[in-house]
């Protein structure tokens, strides 16, 4: 990050780190498996059997909830010849995966429990391969995975800061259900996708939507999830919630009552990975590479636990105002990406306010590259 003259102006990153594929192999090791990354909601595996499929990070997992009652994340991988074990997004309940290649079959422990024309402990022994698994742990509901293999600082050392607690129990976050979900794919660097999340400098022309009811100015001056005394998701005065007019979008609201404008929530930086919760219903972004120059977003939409589609909500009125921010967001994005193609293309200055959250992230961003 370039800093100039006697005020040290904070600049972009240099184009290379948006189109080098090494810089983006060392990103893979040194940012995405270095961190805690959002999988999901307990309610999407809330029983001993039930499991679900997702793609975190750069990986295709398996979560599952085991007979034993805990979480577990393993990488859709087969211990044979490498073939997905289960398909994208699948979900249900079972006590054994098989795979349908070879038939290699593993109990939701991950143990390999059976393997056509070979018994245990003949050719090979079946514990010596088990599913790979990553760190998995739950905060306030929310599945967080670990892909990194040496041991992370806990979750809870880490999102505890980012959260305020109290709210989170107050607004029920373990007592959600999935209302919706949807998956963008950008043709842009991943850093591109989180640099325009990151600042409203952009929102007032950039986002009809959302600056209906969002306070979208509160966003300067850094990231409101590591400020007690600022709003998580800030909303205009007399908005209820974020929707297209302010008004709540689901008749039964999350947790105990709570007033008009209630949002509260943790998002994990500098991947843009985590949960906004308001008076109504809750959404959960995550940013996720594919490669150098592709980047998937999930946006999922959760109501509360008992909330019933068609009595409670519409699922379109429920996901307009983010699904309208996100496909803007999305053509924001991969338009950036191709200006910073250009061969004439070098960073210009950043907005010391309004582009602080970009600005700080680029600091952690760097340190975290730095580290072997």
């Amino acid at each position: 990050m370039k800093q100039t003259g006697n005020d040290s102006v904070a600049h972009g990153l240099p184009r290379h780190y948006y189109l080098s594929e090494e810089i983006y192999q060392q990103e893979l090791e040194r940012v995405f498996k270095r961190q805690w990354l959002v999988a999901g909601h307990i309610s999407l595996a809330r029983n001993p059997g039930d499991y679900f499929v997702k793609q975190v990070g750069p990986e295709s997992m398996i979560i599952a909830h085991d007979k034993s009652g805990t979480m577990r994340a393993y990488f859709n991988v087969c211990r044979h010849r490498g073939y997905q074990i289960l398909g994208d997004e699948e979900q249900g309940s079972r006590s054994i995966f098989v795979c349908p290649y070879h038939q290699w079959s593993y109990s939701n422990d991950g143990c390999l429990k059976a393997v056509p024309g070979a018994e245990n402990g003949r050719a090979f022994a079946f514990e010596d391969y088990s599913l790979h698994e990553a760190h998995c742990e739950v905060w306030y509901g929310w599945i967080c995975v670990y892909l990194g293999e040496d041991n992370p600082i806990p979750l809870a050392d880490v999102a505890a800061p980012l959260s305020d607690e109290a709210k989170l129990k107050a607004i029920g976050s373990e007592r959600l259900k999935l209302a919706h979900r949807e998956t963008y794919i950008m043709d842009a660097n991943w850093k591109s996708v989180f640099e325009n999340g990151a600042e409203c400098y952009h929102c007032a022309k950039g986002h009809p939507s959302l600056v209906v009811s969002c306070e979208y100015e509160a966003f300067y001056g850094g990231n409101v999830f590591e400020d007690p005394d600022r709003a998580n998701f800030p909303l205009r005065e007399g908005m209820a919630t974020f929707s297209m007019d302010g008004k709540r979008v689901v008749k039964k609201a999350l947790g105990t009552r709570q007033e008009d404008g209630f949002n509260t929530g943790f998002i994990f930086m500098p991947i843009f990975s985590g949960p906004i919760l308001f008076v109504d219903h809750a959404v959960s972004l995550e940013v996720t590479p594919l490669a150098r120059d592709r980047t998937q977003m999930i946006s999922e939409w959760y109501v509360h636990e008992d909330a019933e589609e068609g009595a409670d909500y519409d699922v379109q009125t429920l996901v307009e105002v983010f699904h309208n921010t996100n496909k803007e967001d999305s053509a924001f994005a991969e338009r950036n990406y191709k200006g910073i193609r250009s061969a004439r293309f070098t960073p210009g200055p950043l907005h010391p306010v309004r582009e602080k959250m970009i600005i700080d992230n680029h600091k952690v961003y760097l340190e975290m590259m730095a580290a072997e």
